[in-house]
């Protein structure tokens, strides 16, 4: 398996399509494709165009190649970001992930079909990646080449990419401190906690985000969408823009909370 470092400013995508894949991931109709591989102690996620989010850790197996098997639905776009030291703020080291194919390279893919990655040898130590801000987050892509189905996706306009730089928004530094936008609750510097209708930063508006948290449950059977610890049936503000439940407006771009219990509301228990 080829792996090769990339300049992020320097990815692109080799197909362009019109449309990208929708729906839920609890579709039962979905069909799944299993990206697989070994890596050496890892979070990988993938960031898919509907919003919703997929996640596992790799199986320590006791040796330096711990294997990982992740299902995303192979109908929809996603990217895959991977993090070493997961658990420590401090010395975790977060690598995204490109893509090589016959047809060209790039970070936002459709799986057609099961992917066997291979060995990843991704770093382990934030002295090994380009990291300008220092937050941890690699400047450069890990492009991997593959064998079997895959379709890369190229946009003109990525929610999940507004500058182009192909990295994902939710680990972009939007105001160059120390903290990706994941782990700052100020991502533009200005000194106000960020309140707006993108909880998890990944660039899908709540409106159109199948899972509003990206705690890998869809909004339709999560009874807490702004991860606060606070259930929404008791929750005053259940997607935390600020405007309490009962003032909080549907008809504005905001599809998070509504005034009536009884409207078919995944943010709402009827009582």
């Amino acid at each position: 398996m080829k792996i090769n470092s990339l300049k992020l400013a320097a990815i692109t995508a080799a197909l362009t399509l019109a449309g990208c894949g929708g729906g839920s991931s609890t579709t039962s109709t979905t069909q799944i494709s299993k990206i697989s591989g070994t890596v050496p102690g890892t979070l990988i996620e993938a960031f898919c165009s509907d919003g919703s989010y997929y996640s596992v850790k790799s199986t320590d197996n006791g040796t330096t190649e711990h294997p990982f098997e992740l299902e995303i639905p192979s109908n929809l776009s996603c990217r895959l970001v991977m993090t070493t030291n997961e658990d420590d703020n401090a010395t975790k080291v977060v690598t995204p992930i490109g893509i090589i194919t016959t047809d060209g390279n790039g970070t936002l893919f459709q799986a057609a079909e099961d992917i066997d990655l291979g060995y990843i040898d991704l770093p382990m130590s934030r002295d090994d990646i380009n990291d300008t801000e220092g937050d941890g987050v690699s400047d450069d892509i890990l492009s991997i080449s593959v064998d079997g189905e895959v379709i890369l996706i190229e946009l003109e306009n990525d929610p999940m990419d507004v500058d182009g730089d192909g990295l994902l928004n939710v680990y972009d530094n939007d105001d160059n401190d120390t903290l990706c936008n994941r782990d700052d609750d100020d991502d533009d510097g200005d000194g106000i906690v960020d309140i707006d209708n993108d909880l998890d930063d990944d660039g899908i508006d709540n409106a159109a985000d199948v899972d509003d948290d990206n705690d890998g449950l869809t909004d339709d059977v999560d009874d807490d969408d702004d991860n606060d610890g606070l259930t929404d049936d008791v929750d005053d503000d259940d997607d935390n823009d600020g405007l309490p439940d009962d003032v909080d407006d549907d008809n504005l771009e905001d599809d998070n909370n509504t005034t009536d219990d009884n409207l078919e509301d995944d943010n709402n228990t009827t009582v």
